[in-house]
Formats: C-alpha cells, sequence, structure tokens
C-alpha cells in the first residue's frame, strides 16, 4: 500500500466503544464535497467535483464503517474556465475516455489524531491503495467525515506539465450523512 504524506489538520475524535444502529447514508453531491487545490510555480487553483454518488454505511462504530464514492470526473469546475476545459481533456483526466473516478474503503482504524481511512482509488484507468486521516463524528447518529490529505497525480499517470505544475494536489472531503 502506498503511504499518502499529508498535512495534519484533522481534530481527534474517537468514538470508540459508542454503538451505532445499522444504518446506509446516501452520498451526493448535496451533502458531499470534494475539493482540491494544484498548485504551480506561479500560483495556485481551486477546484471541486459536484457530481458524485456514494454510500456511507456504519454498523457498530466508526472503525466498522464502509464509504463508497462514485465522482463524475467531467463534473470538474475551477476558478477558470479554460482550465477547467483543460483538466477535462486528454492532458489531464481525459474525461470522455475515464469519465468517473471511485473509492472505495477497506478499512478504518483508529490513529492518533482520529482515524485512518485506507482503500482503493481508481482514477484514470488505474487503481492504487491509499490512506488518509479522517475526523468522524457521530452526532444524534449522523455521521459526518472531514478529511485532508495529499495525491500525487503522476501516480495515476497524470504528468501533463510536469516543470509547470505541481505533482501533488491538496485534497479536502467533507461528508455529511442524510
Amino acid at each position: 500500500m502506498k503511504a499518502i504524506a499529508f498535512p495534519l489538520l484533522i481534530a481527534s475524535s474517537l468514538l470508540l466503544g459508542a454503538r451505532l444502529p445499522a444504518a446506509e447514508f446516501k452520498l451526493s453531491g448535496t451533502n458531499t464535497v470534494v475539493k482540491f487545490i494544484g498548485t504551480k510555480k506561479d500560483g495556485h487553483h481551486l477546484g471541486s467535483f459536484p457530481k458524485l454518488t456514494g454510500t456511507l454505511s456504519v454498523n457498530g462504530d466508526a472503525t466498522q464503517a464502509k464509504l463508497q464514492v462514485t465522482i463524475d470526473v467531467g463534473s470538474i469546475t475551477t476558478d477558470t474556465e479554460k482550465l477547467t476545459a483543460h483538466l477535462k481533456s486528454p492532458d489531464f483526466f481525459d474525461a470522455k475516455r475515464f469519465p468517473e473516478a471511485r473509492f472505495v474503503s477497506t478499512g478504518i482504524k483508529p490513529a492518533k489524531e482520529g482515524y485512518l481511512v485506507t482503500g482503493d482509488l481508481t482514477m484514470h484507468g488505474k487503481t492504487h491503495a491509499i490512506s488518509f486521516p479522517a475526523r468522524i463524528d457521530f452526532v444524534n447518529n449522523v455521521p459526518t467525515v472531514v478529511c485532508e490529505f495529499i495525491l500525487n497525480r503522476s501516480e495515476w499517470d497524470i504528468t501533463y506539465g510536469k516543470d509547470k505544475v505541481n505533482e501533488e494536489v491538496q485534497m479536502t472531503i467533507e461528508v455529511k450523512g442524510k
């Protein structure tokens, strides 16, 4: 499994021992936010993937949760219309050829600061195991998940502009179960 470096901005919120009823929460662009920051030598750009579907299933405690998310890559938006079009092109995501990115969790375990989520990320025709820190809270049996981590886009063969665009992309994901 590849380790992913990440800035630790996640607060601790362990709920081990607290029993949670079995439930499945539907995820969509209305209750789940997937944002990113891409950087280059002379600045950065903000973006997001507003169209997605998925589920967060819980049964017991946070370590028993299962997360799966499918992102519509063609829904990508950025702070620049020209960049948005370029990111959809074969130079980057090749959204026509690879219309979806998918994450499926394979494990959640307690970590020093919250939890460590492990799973398989399929993007651009390649699947890699990743791990990232998360804060997982349950208030009135409704889950919220917040995570921030770094992905190296070249691991999925997204290598355009290597000398101009940084390979590391900061990801932020926020989920509020419904």
